[in-house]
């Protein structure tokens, strides 16, 4: 070529590399005019790296001219791999004249097979790599490249690397961009809805159409277990309920690790469970997995499957960045779901917290010359503690204490049916033995979940100042004798009811003088512990008891209430507490009129 020919041909390749960003385009009109300037039979342009990060080629090969695809695949292509590759290693063009005489190459059976002439490598280089080469050769005929070709085709590929390195700039920029982007979207969908299982959804949307996989998962820890929580694509529904070891598989491994994993031959890798596949009957081809991490604590996973071509870096990039945020989404919204579940069981402890209320009496009966107080204290919203009061129509007063032995939501469902079967025994019993034994045999036939109840039940008889007593397992019942200041233990009479269904329970009874008391409590009271871990016991409780012996029944069970409290300290009580009184104040009543 001439001089103004070389003019006009780099005039028009600036033009076309100033014109175009897109690198393909760029490359395809490089090609063309060393092509045209060197009247190649053929030529390429190969470059070191993908043009785009969006998916890897098998072969970095581009704008062929004189070749197939097929062909630059084949087994007998190596001899070009081999000139490219020294080129590139050395950063140095490479001219042969004449390829069968060429010491450098003659001695290479490659080259009598194809039959090569004239061979032309220039290397594509910045200041800082070779990011490839130009290729061009003929099979036809000897010296047609000449030091003048070089030298031009030398000046192109300085020219087009400058080009191929802003292209691949610009598309990093862009490709960052995208990825930004990308990310708004998908914290915005994460953001926007508490949903659990949308927000999962919302996720894996996203990123099964962005890496144009065929399948995606998101998994969450459970104990020893990583549990499926939402899978997207082919055999999702087989695969949504599937449950696997914490530390088996590639999102074990992950979890595990706290490390992002790209698998593109998974059946290779000793760490894949192939267990999933043979239960869902899903095929794996290659993973992508990152893990979900909030506060350095992974609480899961995302597996995305079956890109074709294979993941590459910047996917696990992608994936990585969107799994921090959706970590974060996800633990918002587990928080959002526990709170909204807090407080439906608030509002239903709250109902049944009423519920119970209304069992207990609304207030004592009143009998003259007898004082009544009581005091219902649950640990919880709900107790497992209760107190009755039963009027019989000749004027006898039944009083019991019970103490179901467990706490909660079961313990307070107890409450209530041992309350509703008590106060049946009892109005219609003969005498308080008989009427404890029917409640506790109707207790074991009606129950089945090991669940019993000890109880004191006290039966006055106002008129001749008379208590008929069962102590069902509970704590002892005290009597204060006002006359000589002594205290009497009522100690059991019989096992829990709810335990034995053929107890038989014997009855006891006291006659109540003036200025009397009798304490009925549960085990909230004595077994209250101090930040020492020291009970505050059955001792204590009856020195208060002598301490306070003149106060009105609510004055005593209000200093009671008080010396525990400050026992205590600032521990939540760890307990139930119910106490009942009955104090007897005059001779008066003997006429037996209430």
């Amino acid at each position: 070529m001439s001089g103004n020919e070389n003019v006009d041909l780099l005039y028009r390749l600036s033009e076309t590399i100033s014109s175009s960003l897109d690198l393909e385009t760029v490359l395809e009109g490089v090609m063309d005019e060393v092509v045209k300037a060197t009247r190649a039979e053929r030529g390429f342009i190969v470059l070191t790296e993908p043009v785009t990060g969006g998916g890897l080629r098998k072969q970095f090969f581009y704008a062929q001219r004189g070749i197939d695809q097929s062909t630059i695949d084949a087994p007998d292509f190596r001899f070009s791999r081999g000139v490219v590759e020294q080129v590139v290693q050395h950063g140095e063009p490479l001219l042969a004249s004449d390829a069968q005489k060429d010491n450098r190459l003659s001695s290479r059976q490659s080259v009598v097979m194809l039959g090569l002439r004239s061979i032309l490598c220039v290397p594509l280089k910045t200041k800082e790599k070779v990011l490839g080469v130009i290729y061009v050769d003929s099979r036809i005929m000897t010296g047609i490249f000449t030091q003048a070709e070089l030298e031009l085709v030398h000046t192109i590929a300085n020219h087009a690397a400058v080009s191929i390195e802003n292209a691949r700039l610009f598309l990093e920029t862009q490709s960052k961009l995208q990825t930004l982007r990308i990310l708004f979207e998908i914290m915005s969908d994460l953001t926007a809805t508490l949903d659990f299982e949308r927000v999962l959804r919302a996720c894996l949307e996203r990123v099964q159409t962005l890496l144009n996989a065929q399948a995606a998962s998101v998994l969450t820890l459970d104990g020893d277990e990583l549990v499926f929580e939402v899978a997207l694509g082919e055999k999702s529904d087989a695969v949504r309920p599937y449950r696997i070891p914490r530390h088996q598989g590639i999102a074990g491994w992950v979890v595990d690790n706290n490390h992002g994993i790209i698998v593109n031959q998974p059946h290779k890798d000793p760490r894949f469970y192939a267990n999933a596949d043979l239960s869902s009957g899903f095929t794996t081809e290659c993973i992508l997995a990152v893990p979900l991490t909030i506060n350095e604590r992974t609480i899961g996973a995302i597996e995305v499957f079956n890109k074709p071509g294979g993941f590459v870096e910047a996917d696990l990039e992608l994936l990585s960045a969107i799994g921090s945020s959706a970590a974060v989404a996800i633990e918002n919204a587990r928080l959002y779901q526990a709170a909204v579940e807090k407080g439906r069981m608030e509002r239903e402890l709250q109902v049944a917290r009423g519920v119970q209320i209304s069992l207990l009496p609304t207030q004592l009966p009143h009998v003259p010359g007898w004082e009544f107080a009581a005091r219902w204290l649950p640990a919880r919203q709900v107790s497992g503690d209760f107190y009755d009061a039963i009027p019989f129509i000749d004027k006898r007063l039944g009083l019991l204490v019970g103490d179901v032995t467990d706490k909660g939501i079961p313990a307070a469902l107890f409450m209530a049916f041992t309350r509703s079967i008590s106060r049946a025994s009892l109005a219609e019993a003969a005498s308080p033995a008989t009427g404890i034994t029917r409640a506790n045999r109707l207790i074991c036939t009606g129950t089945t979940h090991g669940l019993f109840v000890t109880m004191f039940y006290a039966l006055l008889d106002p008129a001749a100042s008379l208590i008929t007593w069962v102590n069902a397992g509970h704590n002892p019942a005290i009597h204060f004798h006002a006359d000589t200041g002594e205290m009497t233990r009522l100690t059991t009479t019989g096992m829990p009811l709810g335990m034995d269904i053929n107890t038989v329970y014997r009855q006891q009874k006291c006659r109540m003088q003036t200025g009397d008391f009798m304490l009925l409590y549960t085990d909230g009271i004595t077994e209250a512990l101090n930040e020492k871990q020291d009970e505050f016991g059955l001792p204590r409780l009856e020195s208060l008891l002598r301490e306070h012996k003149n106060d009105s029944v609510e004055a005593l069970l209000s200093a009671i209430e008080e010396a525990v409290k400050n026992f205590a300290g600032n521990g939540a009580a760890s307990d139930d507490i119910t106490l009942l009184v009955i104090k007897y104040q005059s001779t008066k009543t003997n006429s037996g009129k209430l």
